[in-house]
């Protein structure tokens, strides 16, 4: 007599759900109500959905499919419903047998888990990005440190947490707190450390009136910023590079004359400092400091005078096998210029980084634009308040106030969508209806005109 099958899903079914699947997608058995396999980040995963005893939607981990067959996974659940248990109470039995109570305490700590389990996951991350999140963390939830992460409650966070820190921080920085925190009890149920996450479901309240009030208006605030700069602002940047230059080049001059010949005679080359054709570049092309920082001679070609970079912002997709987004600019002739002018100055090189640190020749630390940026403006006389990225807010606020498609300025910004440029810098095409030219080397050309007159 043959075997009665059990499970819907076949080994074969299986085993080319989990080649062919994304992450995240799950696919259920039609024979066991409830129990499904869920694809992961490092393999699929049998679950099953079921009602506790107070009718509590609960959801349970059965194992890896890597160790269990589809029909011991459906073996797993009739014997549950055979004897009437509470799955996770069930597997909560398991693990106390193999371990103590205070052992079992420790391992679900949030610190711990923190410290150990969640570690190697944010190990796969940017190094900064893993830092801000552990931080975050750490601000934000100190007192749950030591509690077992099963524990937290919906009370707690609505009642306790988000009222407690929504005083005085922006929504926004709660809500990505919070996201922080369930992101991470979600690994911990992915890593069977929690049979599942206490906060499955649950959502953040809604600010109060006098909360989005004020959220309102700092976002009025930020969105000041988002704008061209005035003709003003780049003809006093533009003079203060000027200047800046001139002085490190007299610094030089007195170091070679007072012992230290040996030192390179910068009035030999166009650019004595890096920041200079960095700044010329953020001008002319909006790149957020990490992407020039990380910029290349490959993906900066000086002969055809194009830039083809993928965005650091957007090399996590690439993690995840998703499309990332791509920076296409064509250079137009003045920043061809500058930066053919610098590539002679660095010698020529065929490959490597464009801007290098001078010292060592590695990656410039992430402060490294913050002491000339500051002398830079005090030399130009510009507002001490402008900041750095206020370059890439000049490339895209011009471009889409000449009536450049949105969708043109974001391929040009490295955005994948025109979602962000909408959302952000949407005031600025209501505003403006003109033809579309490359206002940038205009703006520049016109503070040129404005600095030699």
């Amino acid at each position: 007599m043959a075997k009665s099958k059990l499970s819907s899903i076949t080994e074969a079914a299986a085993a080319g759900f989990d080649s062919a699947a994304s992450e995240r997608d799950t696919t259920f058995c039609t024979m066991q109500p409830g129990l499904y396999l869920i694809k992961l980040k490092r393999g699929s995963s049998w679950r099953y959905r079921y009602e506790d005893a107070t009718g509590k939607r609960r959801t349970v981990t059965i194992g890896k499919l890597s160790q269990i067959k589809p029909e011991q996974a459906a073996r797993k659940v009739i014997d549950w419903l055979d004897s009437e248990a509470d799955p996770l109470a069930d597997k909560a039995g398991q693990r106390e047998q193999a371990l103590s109570a205070a052992e079992q305490a420790e391992l679900r700590t949030l610190r711990h888990y923190l410290e150990n389990g969640y570690r190697r996951v944010m190990d796969s991350w940017k190094p900064k990005n893993a830092k801000a999140n552990d931080q975050r963390i750490r601000l934000y939830f100190p007192d749950l440190l030591d509690t077992d992460m099963g524990a937290i409650t919906r009370s707690y966070i609505h009642n306790n947490w988000q009222p407690r820190e929504s005083e005085g921080r922006a929504h926004d920085s709660v809500k990505r707190a919070f996201g922080s925190l369930k992101t991470l009890l979600g690994q911990a149920v992915q890593d069977e450390v929690l049979g599942s996450s206490p906060l499955e479901g649950i959502k953040l309240k809604a600010p109060t009136y006098k909360g989005q009030a004020k959220q309102e208006e700092n976002e009025d605030e930020i969105q000041q910023t988002r704008r061209p700069l005035t003709d003003g602002e780049i003809s006093g940047i533009l003079a203060g590079l000027v200047l800046y230059a001139e002085e490190i080049r007299e610094g030089r001059r007195n170091s070679r004359k007072h012992g230290k010949p040996h030192l390179t005679d910068l009035d030999a080359v166009t650019y004595p400092h890096w920041f200079i054709p960095f700044t010329h570049l953020a001008l002319h092309t909006g790149l957020r400091t990490g992407d020039l920082r990380t910029l290349t001679w490959t993906e900066l070609n000086i002969k055809f005078g194009r830039l083809i970079k993928t965005a650091e912002k957007s090399k996590v997709a690439v993690r995840h096998d998703k499309k990332p987004a791509v920076i296409d600019l064509k250079l137009n002739d003045r920043i061809k210029i500058v930066m053919a002018a610098w590539w002679k100055d660095q010698d020529s090189p065929r490959d490597g980084l464009v801007f290098p640190s001078p010292r060592g020749g590695k990656l410039l630390d992430t402060m490294a634009t913050r002491a000339p940026w500051l002398r830079v403006k005090k030399l130009g006389v510009v507002d001490a308040g402008l900041v750095f990225y206020s370059f890439r807010h000049h490339f895209i606020s011009a471009r889409l106030a000449a009536g450049v498609p949105m969708f043109t300025v974001a391929r040009m910004a490295g955005h994948k969508s025109v979602a962000m440029i909408e959302q952000h810098y949407g005031h600025v095409c209501e505003q403006h209806q003109d033809e579309a030219v490359d206002v940038v080397s205009e703006a520049i050309n016109r503070a040129v005109g404005r600095a030699t007159a």
